[in-house]
């Protein structure tokens, strides 16, 4: 039985604002959604499906209108970068309109579908709608099925059902539009690029600029194969600012950085007032390391465009680079013209830190917390403010607020370094206990983390009933092992610190620092150098850039006799971290050598970074060399 309702203006949504203009945001700024009151559709569905046989030309006066929760956009708690979804055409007389016939089925679906929907079961909404897309093969229905996926975000079936749309509406700019934009969200850049070259042809809004914007997952060959299509296109409209400008962020992403800021200066002649092409030129003089002329651009059109947020956020980036005084002060401007974004607070107050502005650092940090953003970090840095202050009950307080995360691990470091400085290791291990119990997940780590605080204070008998306990429940767990090992050598147990880094080697022959230790702490005591000297190698072939490991192999070479080679490596691992380890080493070569001034003008500096070294106190005393 079929069922039939002529005018298919009771299909179209009323109540619609929409805008078929693409958005030309560099990279994207929020876009107006769709907003809808109800849905004709359903109107239209409830009048045929209770009416068998109707044809009415509009719903009846006193039938219900149900509202549709799909006409309004779901609450996010980021702002909404895509663009709304495009409405099909304005509405046309209705003479116009050809009938369409919809089986019993096909409309129990479109009812069902449309029911959940105002149920918030958007998942059969969009379900019922696809599949009857692709069953009726009506525009209409296509339409529909494009923007309930595209609000669902989900890209790939909003991309089939966009491409049906165009095949069904090929002269449908708005098909178009939503073709291009839903086959971008999905990844789909070429066949997105064809939407758009289309709707160039017809003199309408493009995408280019965002398609490129969004080709950084591409492949390199599928990249390099989009800018030949955009190259190309340019041939046609060689003053097109999409064009430029999209070519230009495609040659970017290929590292292209010359070629890159051809396409930007081109298109800001052609556009002098052009925000986009400004950025990507200030941007790409920055990657050039030309700062001073991406920042003198960048002022030059702020001054005409002193309310662009995206300006500023890259005036006050490259000036991070350069000068932090006056990459604090956009920070504090982008704050009050964005005073509920926490990033821009945020970033005023990291600033703030670096430049020792603590009455600023703090004022942002504390405005975070008031406003319920980035709670963790904001903690995290009062309480470490709180403790060059001195106030160790106050950084306390933050520490224990900082939650799980990227400040996690170091705010509970600090925690732990504070009550056993106090003295109250029962607070510390019921604290490291309670947080067990919270995250077993990350037991090893804490009781890790635990251990080296105790080492830190001196708690050597401690940590080692810590990391005991801990290995008897993870016996295999390198990290606890290569600690122990470490331990054990600090308090003078040579064997059982070789028996756990050889356990450690066995576990990950990869294990850089466990191969170093066992080869150095064999070179210190003199003993089994051919044996040293095969794990120092094996190390420093993993990793060659590590002063720990380059100083090992010096000292290996002075422990040799081989005093030029020694000087070598220790100079090269003392350059590239001066602590005051490497800095006893090289002072001792420099000593028995007889370069006496070398070597006190090294452990000066050793003394200047770690003033109570007792490494370099101990092998002056050694050498018998008078103190500094």
């Amino acid at each position: 039985m079929m069922f039939s309702c002529q005018s298919w203006l009771l299909f179209h949504p009323v109540g619609q604002e929409t805008s078929a203009t693409p958005n030309h945001a560099f990279p994207n700024e929020p876009r107006t959604r769709m907003k809808s009151g109800y849905s004709g559709l359903l109107m239209a569905l409830l009048g045929c499906w209770l009416v068998a046989g109707c044809s009415h030309h509009s719903p009846q006066p006193d039938r219900p209108v149900i509202p549709v929760e799909l006409a309004e956009p779901l609450p996010t708690d980021t702002p909404d970068t895509s663009p709304a979804p495009v409405a099909a055409d304005a509405e046309k007389p209705a003479e116009t309109v050809k009938s369409r016939a919809f089986t019993r089925d096909t409309l129990y679906s479109l009812l069902a579908a449309e029911i959940a929907g105002s149920r918030q079961q958007y998942d059969i909404t969009l379900n019922n709608y696809a599949q009857q897309a692709l069953i009726t093969r009506d525009p209409q229905v296509a339409e529909r099925a494009t923007l309930i996926a595209r609000y669902m975000n989900a890209n790939q079936l909003a991309g089939e059902t966009a491409l049906l749309w165009v095949e069904l509406s090929p002269e449908s700019d708005e098909a178009l539009a939503n073709a291009a934009m839903a086959l971008m969200q999905a990844g789909r850049a070429t066949e997105a690029f064809e939407m758009s070259r289309r709707l160039q042809e017809k003199g309408k809004e493009t995408l280019f600029q965002s398609i490129a914007a969004n080709a950084a997952d591409l492949t390199p060959a599928d990249r390099e194969n989009l800018l030949g299509l955009y190259i190309e296109q340019l041939k046609q409209y060689p003053e097109d600012e999409q064009l430029l400008i999209g070519s230009g962020l495609l040659l970017q992403m290929s590292n292209n950085f010359e070629g890159a800021l051809k396409q930007a200066v081109l298109a800001r002649k052609l556009t002098p007032e052009s925000v986009p092409a400004s950025l990507l030129e200030a941007t790409l003089l920055h990657q050039l390391k030309r700062d001073d002329e991406a920042l003198a651009r960048l002022t030059e059109i702020l001054e005409t465009n002193p309310d662009s947020i995206r300006l500023r956020v890259q005036y006050a980036r490259i000036l991070a680079h350069n000068d932090l005084e006056a990459a604090q002060e956009q920070f504090r401007i982008l704050s009050e013209q964005s005073p509920q974004d926490g990033d821009f607070r945020l970033s005023l107050a990291l600033i703030a830190l670096e430049r020792r502005d603590m009455d600023v650092a703090v004022a942002a940090f504390e405005q975070l917390l008031d406003n319920n953003q980035h709670l963790s970090t904001a903690h995290y840095y009062l309480a470490q403010i709180a403790e060059t202050r001195q106030d160790e009950t106050q950084a306390l307080l933050h520490y224990l607020q900082v939650e799980r995360g990227k400040d996690f691990i170091p705010a509970t470091a600090s925690l732990m370094n504070i009550l056993i400085r106090q003295g109250d290791l029962l607070s510390a291990s019921e604290h490291i206990d309670r947080l067990i119990k919270a995250t077993p997940d990350e037991a090893d780590n804490l009781q890790l983390l635990y251990a080296r605080a105790l080492i830190n204070h001196n708690q050597l008998a401690t940590a080692s009933r810590i990391l005991d306990r801990a290995l008897s429940q993870s016996p295999d767990n390198t990290h606890l092992l290569f600690a122990r090992a470490m331990l054990f050598d600090q308090m003078g147990q040579s064997e059982q610190a070789e028996q756990d880094l050889r356990s450690v080697i066995e576990k990950d022959p990869q294990h850089a620092s466990a191969l170093n230790a066992f080869g150095y702490i064999l070179a210190d005591r003199n003993e089994r150098l051919d044996e040293a000297r095969e794990l120092i190698f094996r190390a420093y072939s993993l990793r060659p850039e590590d002063p720990a490991i380059i100083d090992s192999l010096g000292w290996l070479h002075f422990r040799t006799g081989n005093y030029s080679e020694a000087l070598i490596y220790l100079r090269r691992a003392f350059n590239l971290y001066p602590d005051d380890e490497i800095a006893a080493h090289l002072g001792e070569v420099l000593w028995v050598i007889n370069e006496q001034e070398q070597a006190r003008t090294v452990w000066l500096r050793g003394l200047e970074t770690s003033p109570d070294s007792d490494i370099i106190r101990r092998t002056m005393e050694r050498l018998q060399v008078p103190a500094p």
